[in-house]
């Protein structure tokens, strides 16, 4: 039996001891690996060596077994395993007698047989599949002159073309060929290397549209060339080339009527260890296509007497309006028939949309006491968003179940707001409130950015917008880190700050109508001590409240999953009553 007091911290020792002096002679693996930042190792020896940094000495492998129990408990620490290549393992054996051997790895991504591992799986799925497929379309702006992203392609290539002033990088007159076809259902599949993650397609995807529909998540492929920043100089002008050669077979589906594009990174897997002929390996590729196209599978929590229920996203999130429309409708067929609540909640930025061009800095002035004219420019683009979301079939069927719904409404950015992400680029917050009944719509946003963003959001200097009485219904809503207000370590605020923190309390004491709802909207929540003082403190300064929730994703991508609280204990301890939630996993995030 493995220890349970192994964690993954202990996993990732082992992992680097390994990496420094090799495997012993004999405690290989034929059959699976651990995958970890590139390198792969056998599981059981690994979780035998951890031993020694949780219980001082290497386990026996004798006292527990390989396969599913190694496995399991690896992949419950958010490890990935993968089957190991048929020829050899991938990291060489220490030789009897020899001191130290530096790791040897057999794969990278440029194996051929990955590809064709590819190519068969998704012949296992879908039948028909057409390798290096041509589409005889043009690649100038101006060949797209026709179609609704005739300015969007044209404002990316004019940023390409600045980027280092290669005016002329398109040769071709035709797209050259797409990695794989696949006619029915009909949909590109792209296997990209690292050589397509460069500065100038990060350049491209931050200025796709948000409602452009992508089977690959855009925030990731922007990090990945923050973090690979690939480089090719033959000719010089190659990654300018590349990355508008990508751009236009993302925007293909949706000028030519096919499905979005699927983008899977070659370093994500061993492709290759893949075997077509097992149903199992079949269905896991089958899951990783869905989990990039925003396949999910939705738990439904429900407990006796609801009032709110919360949508906790469990897995990255991209915020696309069309995918966040469907995620709607989806969860009103999951929902108990007969039961209502008040309020629907979901998390910070569950919808993203684009920046306005016309909105430049010099517009915005003071990004802490904004421009109202911009700022009004900025509510009317998310107000155009929300109303493309909540149209009046999904307005009625959310009738039925709620009668207020919040969208948590983000400018698109590269960086989700938490506190160790430095955002300095604009961008504004924002959370819109759709009474059902009344069929009237309300905004308020971030008034409180964290100390990171402060240089970037347009902060929303007017408090009162938190604050709605709603056919008697009193409501304040806060952004994400507008909860922080009530931290008790908030008393030592100067400045700016200072003067937020105290007239913010002083209105919520003074109001009339004091309120009865606190909503919160994060972007993320894994930790409960997040906000589990800020709560206790509102609670004691604000005694009207009798119900309070936060919503947000239940993931944070640079927080090691070990670190993360029990996801019971989280959904717990950001509220004061009974709710429904609806727990989004996406497929490839979801941990049996």
């Amino acid at each position: 039996m493995i220890p349970k007091n192994i964690n993954r911290e202990h996993i990732i020792k082992a992992i680097k001891e390994t990496k420094k002096v090799g495997i012993p002679d004999g405690r290989s693996s034929k059959k699976f690996l651990l995958e970890y930042n590139g390198g792969h190792y056998p599981p059981k020896y690994i979780i035998s060596l951890a031993n020694k940094y949780a219980n001082g000495k290497e386990l026996d492998p004798q006292k527990f077994g390989g396969g599913l129990e190694t496995n399991d408990f690896l992949k419950h620490l958010g490890f990935n395993i993968v089957e190991a290549p048929s020829k050899s393992s991938i990291i060489k054996p220490l030789k009897e007698n020899s001191k130290i051997r530096v790791p040897i790895t057999h794969h990278d991504e440029r194996c051929a047989k990955c590809k064709e591992t590819i190519k068969k799986l998704l012949e296992k799925i879908y039948g028909k599949v057409e390798q290096n497929y041509k589409f005889e379309i043009g690649t100038q702006p101006d060949d797209f002159k026709n179609t609704p992203y005739y300015d969007k392609l044209r404002w990316i290539y004019k940023a390409l073309q600045s980027h280092r002033d290669f005016k002329e990088f398109v040769k071709a007159k035709t797209l050259s060929n797409c990695d794989f076809f696949i006619p029915n259902p009909g949909f590109i599949v792209e296997f990209d290397e690292s050589q397509h993650f460069t500065l100038p397609r990060k350049i491209a995807l931050e200025r796709y549209p948000s409602n452009l529909e992508l089977d690959f998540n855009r925030e990731k492929w922007i990090r990945l060339c923050e973090n690979i920043n690939a480089k090719d100089n033959d000719p010089p002008y190659r990654d300018e080339q590349r990355a508008w050669y990508d751009t236009l077979r993302d925007f293909l589906p949706a000028i030519r009527g096919l499905k979005p594009t699927v983008r899977l990174f070659a370093k994500d897997y061993v492709w290759c260890s893949f075997d077509p002929n097992n149903p199992s390996d079949v269905e896991r590729f089958e899951n990783i296509l869905e989990g990039t196209s925003g396949g999910w599978e939705i738990e439904v929590r429900e407990e006796p007497n609801p009032s709110i229920a919360r949508v906790i996203i469990a897995g990255e999130w991209e915020g696309n309006p069309i995918r966040t429309k469907q995620l709607l409708e989806d969860i009103c067929e999951k929902w108990t028939k007969g039961r209502k609540v008040k309020f629907l909640i979901t998390c910070g930025g569950f919808v993203q949309f684009d920046w306005p061009e016309s909105i430049s800095r010099n517009d915005i002035g003071d990004n802490k006491n904004p421009n109202n004219k911009a700022v009004n420019k900025l509510i009317a683009k998310a107000e155009e968003c929300a109303n493309s979301i909540l149209d009046e079939g999904l307005c009625r069927k959310l009738s039925e179940v709620t009668d207020h719904i919040t969208l948590g409404i983000d400018s698109f950015k590269e960086k989700i707001s938490i506190t160790q992400n430095y955002i300095n680029q604009p961008h504004i917050e924002l959370v819109f409130l759709k009474d059902l009944r009344q069929g009237k719509l309300y905004w308020t946003g971030k008034s409180y950015p964290t100390p990171t963003q402060q240089n970037g959001l347009v902060r929303i200097a007017n408090l009162e917008t938190h604050f709605f009485d709603l056919d008697n219904v009193r409501v304040m809503i806060l952004g994400c880190h507008d909860l922080s207000i009530f931290n008790p370590r908030s008393k030592n605020a100067k400045g700016w700050r200072r003067e937020v923190n105290d007239n913010f309390k002083k209105l919520a004491k003074d109001k009339k109508e004091k309120p009865l709802y606190v909503l919160h909207h994060p972007h993320t929540t894994v930790k409960i001590r997040t906000w589990l003082n800020a709560w206790r403190c509102l609670r004691k300064t604000l005694p009207s409240v009798k119900q309070y929730a936060g919503s947000g994703r239940y993931y944070e991508s640079d927080r090691e999953r070990s670190e993360w609280d029990a996801l019971d204990k989280v959904l717990k301890d950001t509220k004061n009553t009974d709710t429904i939630d609806f727990i989004i996993w996406k497929k490839k995030e979801i941990i049996k």
